[in-house]
């Protein structure tokens, strides 16, 4: 039985694995800003990964800017490991890394080839995203997502003015591109899944990071294995494909 008609992704852990694309970068940018650091990449890192993590639910809460959680994560790293820094030199490090960040985009293993099966069975695909449409569209781009999705498609925050978890940014997505029954998958449970339902779509949890609430009936997927099967079920495809075998 078919219960979803078009597929939607987040881009950052969803079909860019964004662990490997931030640590590349992170480390083009130490070496380019810290090139006579008295501690290594290896030690530093680990240590402004960790700040990174420690201020993230405040960020995604609302409780922390965009500048404010940089800055902070930046500056902690650095009186940690006793090199000289400021605000000004936060700023500076994180917009060259939002200038480079999009050239070490990796996909996911087994995105590609998932993508490739929907778009094979003509099932509408789309993004909905937060963040800057260069950096966003560029990691697409960098790493040959691009193509699988139409242009009015790639719905991102900057560029439409909503941004998730609202259900505005779902709505004008579904305006773009109609469907009775959207699926939304995204690694976020209050971005993502919160934002999805919220907007009368339904949603799957794709790789969490937290469990999802007691009692939900969302599904959670943990690999691209997982998704693809659940995807492929939801699509109505699993019996189509077995049809033409």
């Amino acid at each position: 039985m078919k219960r979803w008609e078009a597929v939607w992704f987040d881009v950052d852990e969803t079909l860019i694995d964004y662990e490997q694309t931030f640590c590349a970068a992170i480390r083009h940018c130490f070496h380019r800003f810290f090139p006579a650091a008295p501690v290594s990449f290896s030690v530093w890192f680990p240590i402004f990964k960790e700040a990174c993590d420690r201020y993230w639910a405040d960020y995604e809460a609302g409780a922390l800017t965009r500048r404010a959680y940089r800055r902070l994560r930046f500056l902690d790293a650095a009186r940690t490991c006793q090199i000289e820094a400021d605000e000004e030199m936060a700023d500076r490090f994180h917009t060259y890394f939002d200038g480079v960040v999009s050239r070490f985009a990796v996909a996911l293993p087994g995105i590609t080839d998932l993508l490739c099966q929907l778009r094979a069975a003509n099932v509408p695909l789309g993004v909905i995203t937060n963040g800057s449409g260069a950096i966003q569209r560029g990691k697409l781009a960098s790493c040959g997502l691009h193509n699988f999705f139409r242009g009015d498609a790639v719905i991102i925050s900057e560029e439409v003015g909503y941004k998730k978890p609202e259900a505005a940014i779902f709505h004008y997505a579904r305006n773009k591109q109609p469907s009775k029954q959207p699926v939304y998958v995204g690694d976020s449970w209050k971005l993502d899944v919160e934002g999805a339902l919220g907007a009368g779509w339904e949603a799957v949890y794709f790789r969490p990071r937290q469990p999802a609430p007691t009692g939900s009936s969302v599904p959670v997927c943990r690999t691209v294995g997982e998704l693809t099967a659940l995807l492929l079920n939801g699509l109505g495809l699993v019996g189509e494909r077995e049809r033409r075998t």
